[in-house]
């Protein structure tokens, strides 16, 4: 069942409230061009959106023909319906640069990648802004470049909701609980179930991306959870500022009552940037109860970026401290997550998400 989603900006003053609805693909930000030959080689590349708060720096990037002619860059960018801002450049002349005339005819310069920024506030438009670069050369004036610059909006959560609603507890038995949110233009997306009675939360951590566009995580209720109403909290970041949304949902006792079984819990951590290649290591540590569950066997598995399945990559054994580790190669950006089966004492449990990005 679709919920209507409310959404907060968290970590920013003030609150918005968007309705929920069909999920909407993330568009990130890019650039065409339209540049003269002389200055400027293939097109332009740009990181640029309306932030929902703080003001922020957007870069563009450019990849300039015959440096060592150049003495200098200058640019300035225009939003629809607003005035031009000014774009500054970090190009600097070269020493050799000089207007008199060489004894002989050197090898062009290799072309020179050069940055643009310029600020951006949560009050500009999206969409299609017009970048004018002029560049000046020695012995010579300056030459308008006109590119199309696309800024991307603030992100948004457009619907969230949890399955199945309600979710019905069964004795003895963990209950699969998934998480599917609709998210755009967001650089992560994070979840929580929270009771809204109590102090118990399962948390999925990153949610990941599929490739249908919506965001998914999975976690398993356990038949002692507390009954009653819930909330998913969905959390959208890019570059620090949080959008929250939040939609309801509610938890139904089991029939008969919870079994005696244990808790059990684990963590998990892995570095978030890994050369393509290279070991690391996906690490945690695993609880029974409140303490750590010796000699554990844990599973491990891994889902690649844009896909739908998890897939199951090995055992791991928790030391006599309840730590674990399983080394990896990097070969794919995605998402590994850790299971520790249950048993006739103890319940299933599900690390969150942990996404890891292989460049």
């Amino acid at each position: 069942m679709k919920r209507r989603v409310r959404l907060l900006l968290a970590a920013a003053t003030g609150a918005a409230v968007l309705l929920g609805g069909a999920g909407l693909s993330a568009t990130g930000a890019s650039a065409s061009a339209y540049a003269l030959a002389d200055d400027f080689a293939g097109d332009a590349s740009a990181s640029a959106y309306v932030p929902l708060e703080k003001d922020v720096d957007a870069t563009v990037t450019l990849k300039l023909k015959n440096p060592d002619t150049v003495t200098g860059v200058t640019g300035s960018i225009e939003p629809p319906g607003k005035s031009a801002k000014t774009v500054s450049f970090d190009f600097t002349p070269s020493t050799s640069t000089s207007t008199s005339t060489p004894t002989a005819t050197p090898s062009p310069a290799p072309d020179k990648t050069i940055t643009g920024k310029w600020t951006i506030t949560k009050d500009d438009p999206a969409g299609d802004w017009k970048l004018t670069v002029n560049v000046a050369r020695s012995g010579g004036g300056s030459s308008p470049s006109t590119f199309t610059v696309k800024v991307s909006g603030k992100q948004g959560i457009s619907g969230a909701n949890v399955t199945p609603d309600p979710v019905q507890l069964v004795k003895g038995r963990d209950t699969k609980v998934t998480v599917e949110a609709s998210v755009k233009d967001a650089g992560t997306v994070s979840a929580k179930l929270v009771s809204d009675t109590t102090s118990e939360y399962y948390d999925l951590g990153e949610l990941a991306k599929e490739s249908d566009s919506y965001y998914r995580g999975v976690t398993y209720f356990t038949d002692d959870t507390t009954e009653g109403a819930w909330t998913l909290e969905v959390y959208a970041t890019r570059s620090g500022q949080t959008l929250k949304g939040e939609a309801s949902f509610s938890v139904v006792a089991p029939t008969g009552g919870a079994s005696k079984k244990a808790k059990t819990r684990v963590t998990i951590s892995a570095p978030n940037k890994v050369t393509k290649g290279r070991a690391f290591k996906v690490y945690g540590k695993v609880y029974r109860g409140t303490k750590a569950y010796k000699n554990k066997i844990v599973e491990v598995y891994f889902k690649a970026k844009g896909t739908k399945t998890y897939k199951f990559m090995g055992y791991a054994k928790a030391t006599s401290t309840g730590k674990y580790s399983k080394t990896f190669k990097g070969k794919k950006d995605g998402y590994f997550q850790v299971k520790v089966p249950g048993t006739s004492k103890t319940r299933t449990s599900l690390s969150p998400q942990e996404f890891v990005d292989v460049r």
